[in-house]
């Protein structure tokens, strides 16, 4: 059985993207399903020199706490 993987440079790419596009929600969720908190977020920001607005990732990271308290 393969372990499952979190917090990859895959899954990072694909939670941007999703933001990019608008579905915050499901950016959110992938947060949630993926492992990512805003540290996780940030260092993966930094690392790979993105140009897009690193207060999106704050927020994205808020919406994903919410969804993990509910």
């Amino acid at each position: 059985m393969t372990e499952k993987q979190y917090r990859t440079e895959r899954q990072f790419l694909e939670i941007t993207e999703t933001m990019i596009n608008g579905n915050w929600s499901q950016a959110a969720a992938n947060c949630v399903e993926y492992g990512f908190y805003a540290k996780d977020l940030q260092d993966h920001y930094k690392s790979l020199g993105l140009d897009s607005d690193v207060w999106d990732y704050a927020e994205l990271a808020e919406l994903a706490q919410k969804l993990r308290t509910k």
